[in-house]
Parts: structure tokens; C-alpha cells; sequence
């Protein structure tokens, strides 16, 4: 893997990131399901070019203000182990796969400045996030409790699942 990309297997203590999976994952075997975690419809992925019909989304952090009640609890210890100094935003994404028109979505980068971007995985599945790092495709595959760290300005996107249903991830940018 490129050394611009850090990627760490079980990032959180076992019994912390279950706790955040059971707030955030809608179980898809469980019968009665009393997850009240909000999500919110964004229209594309990436850019309007509607090559996807959009995800689903919750603000944890944005424009210089808490926008969840989670945030204290599950959130900030997370911005402490990345040794986050200043937040710029903080999101969880939940992308159904049936939402993707092609494999992936467009390549993108997520701020023009130098900061970090953390990508933390909620499940497993076979999507996950490509880079493209000196005309060379790199592949990170979704695995829970794996976080992968790198540059806002390096172009990555999300790929398609085929054998979930949906990709959960918390997605962090943070000086």
C-alpha cells in the first residue's frame, strides 16, 4: 500500500466499537429493530452527474458546531485517538448498494488543504475505497473496526458492494 495511506485493523477496543455499531447499523436479521439513529438523504455521492442516486447520511460535526447528541459519547474519544487537533467535519454513511448506477463513484478529493481524512469502517463487506496515488489504483477493502488515515487532497471513492446490502463508515476530516 502506498505510504501515503495508514491503514489500522481493530482500531478500536472490541467492546467500544460495538457499542457504535449496535447506535449506528440497522441489523438485517433482527426481527424488531429499535435503532431511532437518524439519517438524513443526500442527493449524489460525489458531484451531480447522476451517475448514483445519492446515500444516506448523519452529522456528527460541521461548520464549527456539534450536530449530534452522539458526538460527546462516541465521537470525540475516536478525534482523540487520531490526535485530531481541530475538527472540520465528521459524518457517518450509509451507502445501499442498490444506489450505485455503475461499480463506484467518481473520484474525488474532500478539501483542496492540507489536513486528514479517516475513513472507519462499521461492517464488512466486499465495496470499500479505491485511491488513486500516481496514476495507480490502490483498493482498501471494508472491514469493521479498520480505519484508514490519509491526505484530504488524495482522490479516493467509494466502491460498490455485492455482497452486503449496505456499506457503513464514519468518515472523518480533521486537522
Amino acid at each position: 500500500m502506498a505510504k501515503q495511506i495508514e491503514i489500522i485493523k481493530n482500531f478500536l477496543d472490541k467492546d467500544f466499537f460495538k457499542q457504535i455499531q449496535n447506535l449506528i447499523l440497522v441489523k438485517e436479521n433482527d426481527i424488531e429493530v429499535d435503532n431511532d439513529f437518524a439519517w438524513f438523504q443526500r442527493k449524489q455521492m460525489v458531484t451531480k452527474t447522476n451517475k448514483d442516486l445519492g446515500y444516506f447520511t448523519h452529522s456528527f460535526y460541521n461548520n464549527n458546531q456539534i450536530n449530534s447528541n452522539y458526538y460527546s459519547p462516541y465521537i470525540k474519544p475516536i478525534l482523540e485517538k487520531l490526535n485530531c487537533k481541530a475538527v472540520i467535519q465528521v459524518r457517518a454513511n450509509l451507502t445501499p448498494s442498490s444506489f450505485y448506477k455503475e461499480d463506484a463513484c467518481e473520484f474525488h478529493i474532500d478539501y483542496p488543504y492540507q489536513s486528514k481524512t479517516a475513513i472507519f469502517y462499521l461492517n464488512t463487506c466486499n465495496g470499500g475505497t479505491e485511491f488513486k496515488i500516481d496514476d495507480k489504483i490502490e483498493f482498501v477493502k471494508a472491514e469493521e473496526n479498520k480505519i484508514v488515515i490519509f491526505n484530504t487532497n488524495i482522490q479516493h471513492r467509494g466502491t460498490k458492494s455485492t455482497d452486503q446490502d449496505f456499506r457503513y463508515i464514519i468518515n472523518f476530516n480533521y486537522f
